[in-house]
C-alpha cells in the first residue's frame, strides 16, 4: 500500500493505456473469462478503448508478457 489513493476504487487499479490494452487483451483471448471493467469513471473509457481496439483471433499478449507487467507493477490478487 502506501501510495497515494488517487482513484474511485478499492484497490489500485492500471493507469497506463498501454498496461490496461496488455491486460484487457489477455482476458479477451481467452474464451470463458469475464471481464469486470474498473469502478472508476475516469479510467473506464480507457478499458473501453482497449476492449474496442481488440480484433478476434488476433495473437494478443503471451502469459510471459502478462507475467512481466504483474512484476513490473508489483501486483497481487484483488482476492486471496
Amino acid at each position: 500500500m502506501g501510495h497515494e489513493h488517487t482513484h474511485t476504487t478499492w484497490y489500485e487499479p492500471l493507469e497506463d493505456q498501454q498496461d490496461i490494452d496488455l491486460a484487457v487483451h489477455w482476458v479477451l483471448k481467452r474464451p470463458g473469462i469475464f471481464l469486470n471493467t474498473v469502478g472508476d469513471i475516469q479510467l473506464l473509457p480507457k478499458v473501453l478503448d482497449a476492449a474496442s481496439r481488440w480484433q478476434e483471433g488476433s495473437a494478443g499478449p503471451t502469459d510471459e508478457q502478462m507475467q512481466e507487467l504483474a512484476s513490473r507493477l508489483g501486483m497481487v490478487p484483488l482476492f486471496v
